[in-house]
């Protein structure tokens, strides 16, 4: 009997089947264990492969014709339609970075795709650097161009809401803190790719010779402290024991002051969860142009490829083409020795008007004349570290090592303490100790032990750290190391400001991709000096150069002349010049009404006094270097020195008006205003709805999830799409249709088994009938 026969004769009329008896068992069996070998061979090969690795090329971005270019994005469920989803836009960018001298100009362009095919609106939050004028954006719509506009934030809203709403392409660029910054995108059609281009003036960082330009990748969770409650100070402990261990830290539940309970946001919105993997592809590209001779330049946080056309010049573009946005690109580079520069002045002229950017290096210790021990006074030394949950993993073994490195510099003369903090305050003394050797061991051994989890409350470490008065005739210090997630910057700087008294406040960023708003801002209203920390390699030299300004006295009593002619009618920010210490320089930016750069002539003097020492250093305005840009960057600091007023107790209302007039004259992206640009053209029909999607940013590199964002038993975890449905969304780009109930893997595949174990019994029992009937 043939196979066909055999077949058609198991499926024959129930008549014809009789004889065929037991053939046919063994027939229905046999089929039975080879589809249950194929259902578990399907539900063994079903799950979604490894997300990390998928190349983070930007070619990602577009439309994923193959397997290999698709996104991990998640999935999002329409508001009207329960039982659909759509999957986020997909975002990459590509970063053009031009330095001339410490002056850049930087262009990134955000890559929205839409691998749907609904209609969709794309929100992205991601960083700027907090210093930086952000003065321009243009919408890309095929081969047009559109304008953005500046405009009072809430007509800008209104605006680009009417267009979403007309179903015209729209672009919306608001700024939520001078660091953080967000782009929406109205009317991305199926799989359609549209691109935003926005351009800002910034500038490179001078320290102890050293040059640096940092361009921030990705927005940390901010944690958002409690509106009140228990006490979060908890009282010193009496004593120490030779080896202290951190005692358990109690997690009391508070109320936030803004309730986010979605598992994975922040006030900024959603963060990816580790298991989607990497995503947000970021191609950078920095061209330098040092003006003098270069000795050295290095990449901290990216392999990258370097060109060097000339001996000034260099090209510098990531090496893997593009990288996931979850960490700072930071570049580094010295001048040759023989040209190290004491002064830079940088210039543009507008409508007549002069425009200046100014850096002046103060005095070597060694040129003054005194010794070390004569300049610097007795200190008191207070070590903050911030223990709460973003500091988990990497980041709190680069505090701890930083604190040890610190405690190993004090001398004998000096006094310290150390507070740490999340959700409450505990301090190692009672009040600043003297720097023996008894002391220092138990203050290494604390701090060996000290371990990161829980919220981020810093105001009461803060004031716990200002508010211990220091012993007459010492300068107290206080070093601040945290990655500063928090949200309430505002908040901590009126605290610092209204506390400081004589001390100074230091602050060290930990992690890759710190809050650099916060750590610069607290530094500058605590009168002192600020540094990073982006690994473990870095700890020693960081915290060496830190202490090296701690131990000598900082530059005081600055005062700026200009040229006769032109005291008086300078408009120069910010108003105070800080102190200085060792290696940084005096910048500030200047406006010279009715003055074009023809005219420009004389010396500006920089003076001031060093321990009991004075000093000055003059500069020629003549032949200052052209930089455009340096208007934005004079306007940002106005800005600046305009929102100081609120630390300082200044009217709000009045703030803000006289803030909105600078922002709105000089085209700036501010937290009052926001650039908009609008399409003539009508994109999206009238018959399709318009489906908001937030595009997820990534944790930066070294934070973990759970210590974030709480344990995982916490919150129901959310599944991914099936490899299947995944391929379903990209290629066809279609709204996915889930059903209503659904069947774990696990339980299939153990209903596989049950039906191959059932289909052997049954197998065994025929061959027992077939034997029995012969």
């Amino acid at each position: 009997m043939t196979a066909n026969t055999f077949a058609s004769g198991c499926f024959a009329s129930p008549a014809s089947r009789i004889e065929l008896s037991v053939p046919c068992t063994v027939a229905r069996v046999g089929g039975t264990l080879l589809a249950g070998l194929a259902l578990l061979a399907v539900l063994a090969l079903a799950p979604a492969r490894a997300l990390g690795d998928q190349p983070l090329q930007l070619a990602a971005i577009q439309a994923p014709a193959a397997e290999d270019a698709l996104s991990a994005g998640l999935f999002f469920r329409a508001e009207d339609k329960d039982d659909q989803v759509y999957e986020a836009p997909l975002v990459g960018s590509e970063v053009e970075i031009d330095v001339a001298g410490e002056v850049a100009r930087v262009t990134v362009r955000q890559r929205f795709y839409n691998p749907s095919r609904a209609w969709l609106e794309g929100i992205y939050v991601f960083p700027l650097p907090e210093n930086s004028a952000v003065d321009a954006m243009t919408l890309l719509v095929g081969e047009r161009r559109i304008e953005g506009r500046i405009l009072e934030k809430a007509e800008a809203e209104k605006v680009y809401e009417q267009a979403a709403a007309e179903g015209r392409h729209a672009a919306l660029l608001s700024g939520k803190r001078p660091n953080v910054f967000v782009t929406s995108l109205a009317n991305v059609g199926p799989g359609q790719e549209i691109v935003v281009e926005i351009g800002y003036q910034d500038r490179a960082r001078l320290d102890a010779g050293l040059y640096s330009y940092r361009f921030p990748m990705v927005v940390a969770p901010r944690y958002t402290p409690g509106s009140g409650g228990a006490p979060l100070v908890r009282a010193p402990r009496p004593a120490v024991p030779a080896e202290p261990r951190a005692q358990p830290i109690s997690h009391e539940p508070e109320q936030p002051a803004q309730a986010l309970t979605e598992r994975g946001r922040d006030l900024f919105g959603p963060v990816r969860r580790p298991e989607e993997g990497l995503a947000n592809p970021v191609a950078l590209t920095l061209q330098l142009d040092a003006g003098r001779p270069l000795a050295d330049l290095r990449s901290l946080n990216h392999a990258v490829e370097v060109e060097e056309p000339s001996a000034r010049l260099r090209v510098v573009k990531l090496a893997e083409g593009s990288v996931a946005a979850d960490r700072d690109f930071v570049l580094e580079w010295r001048l040759a020795p023989s040209s190290a520069p004491e002064a830079a002045v940088f210039a543009e002229e507008i409508d007549g008007e002069s425009y200046l950017l100014v850096s002046l290096l103060p005095p070597a210790a060694e040129n003054t004349g005194e010794t070390e021990g004569d300049l610097r006074p007795p200190r008191d030394l207070i070590f903050v570290i911030d223990t709460s949950g973003s500091m988990h993993g990497l980041s709190i073994g680069q505090a701890r090592e930083a604190v040890a490195v610190a405690l190993a510099r004090l001398d004998p003369g000096d006094r310290f303490n150390v507070i740490r903090f999340n959700n409450r305050t505990e301090a190692l003394f009672e009040g600043a100790r003297p720097a023996t050797s008894d002391n220092l061991r138990h203050a290494q051994a604390y701090v060996r032990s000290l371990d990161a989890e829980g919220g981020t409350e810093m105001r009461p470490a803060l004031e716990l750290a200002l508010d211990e008065a220091p012993l007459a005739g010492r300068l107290r210090q206080i070093v601040f190391l945290t990655d500063g997630a928090v949200g309430n910057e505002l908040e901590l700087f009126m605290t610092i400001a209204g506390r400081l008294g004589e001390a100074r406040l230091f602050t060290v960023g930990i992690g890759s991709a710190p809050n650099s708003y916060f750590m610069r801002k607290a530094a500058e209203v605590g009168r002192g000096s600020f540094t990073y920390i982006g690994n473990q390699h870095e700890v020693a030299a960081r915290m060496t150069a830190l202490f090296d300004k701690l131990e000598r006295p900082a530059l005081t009593d600055v005062t700026l002349a200009w040229p006769a002619g032109l005291d008086g009618e300078v408009e120069r920010y910010p108003l105070r010049v800080p102190d200085l210490y060792e290696g940084e320089p005096v910048t500030f930016a200047a406006r010279l009404p009715g003055v074009d750069l023809a005219g420009l002539s004389g010396e500006l003097v920089l003076t001031g006094r060093r321990g009991t020492q004075a000093w000055e250093r003059r500069v020629a305005l003549a032949g200052s270097r052209n930089a455009p840009g340096a208007a934005s960057l004079w306007a940002r600091a106005k800005f600046a020195e305009v929102m100081d007023g609120l630390t300082r107790g200044q009217d709000p209302v009045a703030v803000r008006e006289e803030a909105v007039a600078v922002a709105l004259r000089h085209s700036l992206v501010t937290r009052f205003t926001s650039l908009v640009a609008v399409d003539h053209e009508v994109a999206r029909p009238e018959t399709e709805d318009l489906e908001a999607r937030e595009v997820p940013r990534n944790l930066p590199h070294g934070m973990d999830y759970d210590q974030v964002f709480g344990a995982p038993a916490e919150v129901m975890p959310l599944r991914a799409p099936p490899a299947p449905l995944m391929r379903k969304t990209a290629a066809g780009g279609q709204a996915i249709a889930l059903p209503q109930t659904a069947t774990p893997a696990e339980l299939l595949a153990v209903g596989g088994l049950i039906a191959l174990l059932l289909g052997l019994a049954l197998l065994i029992g025929a061959g027992r009938a077939r034997r029995r009937a012969a």
